[in-house]
C-alpha cells in the first residue's frame, strides 16, 4: 500500500494532498476510476454479493469482471489482461479495504468478505503505478468504508429467483465527540439455478473510528463464513447439449467448498508538526478453506496425487509504516516500509464419493515480503504535476513437506527486484487533464504455482517472476456532470507464467512466453436531458503471446458496459447491458466461449418515509451463454454458464 498524490480534476487549481487511494479525490497522474457510495448501494440492492460486485467493477474500463455464477469460486477478475489465468480467487491485482490488504504476499486474494453496500467508495487503479503496491502487475482495487454522520439503523430484506433470500442490518452510532462506530452484517442464501449449486454467505464487520485534531485512528474486524456447493464447469460437448446442466461429477463426488475468514486491522495517522505526518497500518487474519474436488479415485490413488480434498489453514498479517514530508509548497516526499507474512498449513485427502478419506498431502508453506518504497511529488506550477516512485521487493517462499510417501516436495525460493514508475500530468484548461505514465512491474509466482516441478520432487526452482514494462497516455475532461476519459496503453511482459502440464493432480507452471498487451479504454458520463443520464465504459484489448501469436486465455478482445438511467424526484430506473467478444479458454486456442450481451433492468424508490424498494430483472432476453471460463482447466470443463432470466426485489427500512 502506498499513499498517492491526488487532486480534484474540475474547477480552479486546488491544493494537492497526499491521501490513501480511497476516493477523496481523483489522481491526475494516474488512471483511477472512482465509484460512489450511491452507485455501490444501488448495485447491491436485491442482489447476491458476488453479482453486485461484478456489476460494480464492470463499470471500470480495462477491468474485466465476470460473476462465475458459482459461489464456490470467487469472481473472475483481470486488469488489462493481468490476472486472467487465475482458476480460483484473484491474483495479479492488489486488493485493499480501508487501507488493509485483502491480498497475501504471494499475490493471491479474495473479495468474498467485502460488504459493498456499506461502503463510501470504491476505486480502481490500472497501469504502471500499480507497481507501487507490490506484486500487482494489473492494478489495485481499493474499498473505503464511510464515516457515520449520525446515529442510524438500517435493515434490508431481499427475495428473488433461484431461492435468493438475503437479510442485512447496519447500525451507526456516535458514542462521543469525534468518535464513530458501525456494525454491519449480511446473510445471503441461494438455492441456485443449477443442480448442486446451493450456497450461503454470512458477513459481519465492525468499525470504530476516532478523529481528533492532528490524529485519526480506525479499528476494523471482519468475519466471513461461506459454505457452497460446486456444480463445476462444463465441457464444450456438455455446454452445447444443455448449457444449464450440472456436470455429473459434481454430484458423484459431492463437490463443495467451505470458506471462513476472520481479520483484524488498524490504521493510524498522526501529524508531526506542520510539515510532516506518520501513518501506520497493521493487520492480522486467519482463513480456513475445505474443498472437495471431482477426481476419479483411481487417479487419486496414484502415488504422486495430493488427493481430491483440500484442507487449507492460512494465517496472514503485515505492517506498513510511512512518513510524509511537505518540502515547501512544491515538493512532497513519502518514504515507508511494508512487511507481510503468510503461513499455510495445507493437507490433502482422498475424496471417496464426497467423504474425506486417507491423507495424501501434508506440508507447511510460507511466504514473506519486505518492501521499502519512496515517492516524490513535484508541482512546479498549478497546471503541472510530476510523480515518481520506487519500490524494492524481496519475497521469500519455502515449503516443508511432511508427507514423504510420494517424495519430498520441500524447497525454497527467493525473488527480488526494483519497480520504478514516473508520471506527468498537465491541465491545459479548467476541467481537463492530460497524463503520461510509465514504469516497470513484477509479479511473482504464487505458492501454488511453485509447488511442483516438471521432473523430480521439490519446489519449482526454475520458475521466475514475470516482469513487464508499461506505458499509458490518458486524457480526461469534466464539465459539471459531464465526463469523458480516454486512455491508450501498451505493456510488454517477459517470462509470462503459464501452465506447462496438468496431470496426476500436479499442475506444473513455466515461463513459457513473452506477451504484449495493447489497448484503448474509454469512459463517459453524459447527462442527456433532465432526468436522463448515460454511463459508458468500453475496452479494446489486444493480447498476444509473441511465440505463438495466440491471444491470452480468459481475456476478451473487447468488452463494454452501458447504463441508461432515469431519475425524477425520488423514483429512479435503469437499463443496463454488458457485452463482450469471444472469450478464449486455453493457451492452445482450442476452446472459447462465444461473445454476447446480457441485459438487465432495475427500478426503485420510496414506499414510505422510512421504507424504500427496488425491483431488478437480470438476463432479460434469457440468453444461454457462458458467464466465464476456467482457464486451462485440466479436464476441459472450461465453461461456466450464465444464469437464466431472473428477478429479485429488495426492501430497505431506515427510520428517520
Amino acid at each position: 500500500m502506498l499513499f498517492l498524490a491526488c487532486a480534484a480534476l474540475a474547477g480552479a487549481p486546488a491544493q494537492l494532498d497526499t491521501v490513501v487511494l480511497n476516493g477523496r479525490a481523483s489522481a491526475p497522474t494516474l488512471a483511477v476510476e472512482h465509484i460512489t457510495a450511491e452507485t455501490l448501494a444501488r448495485d447491491a440492492d436485491a442482489q447476491d454479493p458476488a453479482q453486485a460486485l461484478a456489476r460494480t467493477l464492470a463499470r471500470v474500463p480495462g477491468l474485466y469482471a465476470a460473476n462465475r455464477g458459482n459461489d464456490a469460486q470467487d469472481l473472475q477478475l483481470s486488469s488489462r489482461g493481468y490476472g486472467a489465468r487465475a482458476s480460483f480467487g484473484v491474483r495479479g491485482l492488489r486488493l485493499m479495504a480501508d487501507g488493509i490488504p485483502a491480498s497475501t504476499p504471494d499475490g493471491q486474494g479474495q473479495l468474498g468478505h467485502w460488504l459493498i453496500a456499506d461502503a463510501a467508495s470504491l476505486e480502481v487503479l490500472r497501469g504502471p503505478f500499480s507497481a507501487l503496491y507490490g506484486s500487482a502487475s494489473g492494478g489495485v482495487i481499493a474499498l473505503q468504508s464511510r464515516w457515520p454522520a449520525q446515529d442510524r439503523t438500517q435493515m434490508g430484506l431481499a427475495l428473488g429467483a433461484f431461492g435468493l433470500r438475503q437479510a442485512s442490518v447496519s447500525v451507526d452510532r456516535l458514542p462521543a465527540v469525534d468518535q464513530a462506530f458501525n456494525l454491519a452484517a449480511q446473510v445471503t442464501h441461494r438455492d441456485g439455478w443449477r443442480a448442486h449449486s446451493e450456497s450461503e454467505r454470512r458477513l459481519a464487520q465492525a468499525r470504530w473510528q476516532l478523529r481528533t485534531p492532528g490524529q485519526q485512528l480506525m479499528l476494523v474486524a471482519q468475519l466471513q463464513s461461506q459454505p457452497a456447493q460446486d456444480p463445476l464447469g462444463l465441457t464444450a460437448e456438455q455446454f452445447a447439449a444443455d448449457p444449464r446442466q450440472t456436470a455429473p461429477q459434481a454430484e458423484a463426488f459431492d463437490t463443495r467448498k467451505t470458506a471462513g475468514q476472520q481479520q483484524l486491522g488498524l490504521r493510524w495517522q498522526r501529524d508531526l508538526g506542520d510539515h510532516a505526518r506518520a501513518q501506520v497500518a497493521g493487520w492480522w487474519g486467519h482463513r480456513a478453506v475445505d474443498q472437495w474436488q471431482a477426481i476419479p479415485l483411481a487417479v487419486q490413488n496414484t502415488p504422486s496425487h495430493p488427493g481430491g480434498v483440500i484442507a487449507l489453514r492460512r494465517g496472514f498479517g503485515g505492517l506498513d509504516a510511512r512518513l510524509i514530508w511537505a518540502l515547501g509548497t512544491e515538493h512532497e516526499l513519502t518514504a515507508g516500509w511494508a512487511v507481510e507474512t503468510q503461513r499455510d498449513e495445507r493437507r490433502g485427502y482422498l475424496n471417496q464419493a464426497g467423504q474425506t478419506g486417507a491423507l495424501k498431502r501434508d506440508e507447511t508453506n510460507r511466504a514473506t515480503s519486505s518492501e521499502p518504497y519512496v515517492q516524490w511529488r513535484w508541482t512546479p506550477a498549478p497546471a503541472w504535476e510530476l510523480l515518481a516512485g520506487l519500490r524494492a521487493s524481496t519475497l521469500r517462499f519455502d515449503s516443508a513437506d511432511r508427507y514423504l510417501a510420494n517424495g519430498d516436495d520441500s524447497g525454497a525460493r527467493r525473488f527480488s527486484g526494483v519497480q520504478p514508475v514516473l508520471g506527468l500530468a498537465w491541465r491545459p484548461a479548467a476541467g481537463q487533464v492530460l497524463r503520461l505514465a510509465g514504469g516497470r512491474a513484477a509479479e511473482s509466482p504464487t505458492l501454488t504455482e511453485l509447488a511442483y516441478r516438471a521432473t523430480g520432487n521439490g519446489f519449482n526452482n526454475e520458475l521466475r517472476a514475470q516482469r513487464s514494462r508499461q506505458v499509458e497516455l490518458g486524457w480526461e475532461a469534466r464539465d459539471g456532470e459531464r465526463r469523458v476519459a480516454l486512455t491508450a496503453f501498451h505493456a510488454e511482459t517477459r517470462d509470462e507464467i503459464s501452465v506447462l502440464s496438468s496431470s496426476g493432480g500436479r499442475s506444473v507452471y513455466t515461463n513459457a512466453a513473452q506477451t504484449r498487451r495493447s489497448g484503448l479504454e474509454a469512459a463517459a458520463g453524459l447527462p442527456l436531458a433532465p432526468a436522463w443520464r448515460l454511463d459508458l465504459a468500453a475496452t479494446r484489448l489486444q493480447t498476444r503471446v509473441t511465440s505463438t501469436g495466440q491471444p491470452l486465455p480468459g481475456v476478451p478482445a473487447a468488452f463494454a458496459t452501458a447504463e441508461l438511467r432515469w431519475q425524477r424526484g425520488v423514483l429512479d430506473a435503469a437499463l443496463n447491458v454488458q457485452a463482450r467478444a469471444r472469450l478464449p479458454a486455453d493457451d492452445a486456442g482450442t476452446a472459447s466461449a462465444a461473445g454476447g450481451a446480457l441485459w438487465s433492468f432495475h427500478v426503485g424508490g420510496p414506499l414510505t418515509t422510512d421504507l424504500r424498494w427496488r425491483l431488478r430483472a437480470d438476463n432479460l432476453l434469457d440468453r444461454a451463454t457462458a458467464a466465464s471460463v476456467i482457464v486451462n482447466e485440466a479436464n476441459k470443463r472450461f465453461f461456466e454458464p450464465a444464469a437464466p432470466r431472473g428477478w429479485s426485489v429488495a426492501l430497505n427500512w431506515q427510520p428517520r
